[in-house]
């Protein structure tokens, strides 16, 4: 019985130091730097002629981020990606627009707040002339972000530079610039990001 209670007091200290604060400190803070390609498979379609700045859409990481061979976020994880700015193309005159910006990153139980650069496309100016039917895509100039063809029905944009384009939909009154879901869209962090690994 003597021998017992020693055990016992031992399995009970073990217990009560086997916290949830213990298990979070096994975890460690994994900083992905500034620079990083974050590729966006879009679940969401956006439409300049539909959408309004400030909305979010949902899609997924498209790759996994990798960090010292090891996989912080996965491929699939959810992402938002935030329209900073539309702009429809009038009837007589002006360009549609449409800007994008990775918003925050859904691993889990955490969700990581991101700062990335903005990626714009832009279709042609009314008045030019405008693509000869729907979904064709249109070339931008170079600066700008990436946007890639997605599955089936999807616009497939021509790239320029470091790979840009805008996939657009060519309606009466000018042309708008169309997101299709399915659409792969490149974001680079301007700031650091930290994740909760382990």
């Amino acid at each position: 019985m003597k021998i017992i209670q020693p055990i016992l007091s031992v399995f009970a200290l073990c217990a009560l130091l086997i916290t949830p604060a213990t298990v979070n400190a096994l975890q460690r803070d994994v900083v992905i730097p500034r620079g990083t390609v974050v590729q966006v498979r879009m679940i969401d379609s956006i439409d300049s002629d539909l959408n309004r700045a400030g909305q979010v859409f949902r899609g997924t990481l498209d790759s996994p981020i990798r960090i010292n061979n090891q996989t912080v976020l996965p491929r699939g994880s959810t992402a938002f990606v935030r329209l900073v700015e539309a702009k429809s193309a009038g009837r007589v005159k002006g360009r549609s627009e449409l800007s994008l910006q990775l918003d925050r990153i859904a691993v889990g139980n955490h969700t990581y707040l991101v700062h990335s650069d903005i990626v714009n496309f832009r279709g042609k100016s009314q008045g030019k002339r405008t693509a000869k039917s729907a979904g064709i895509g249109a070339a931008v100039g170079g600066g700008l972000g990436a946007l890639f063809g997605g599955g089936k029905g999807a616009a497939i944009g021509a790239g320029l530079g470091a790979g840009t384009g805008a996939a657009t939909r060519a309606v009466p009154g000018g042309e708008q610039i169309r997101v299709a879901s399915e659409s792969l869209v490149q974001f680079r962090l301007i700031g650091p990001l930290h994740v909760r690994f382990g």
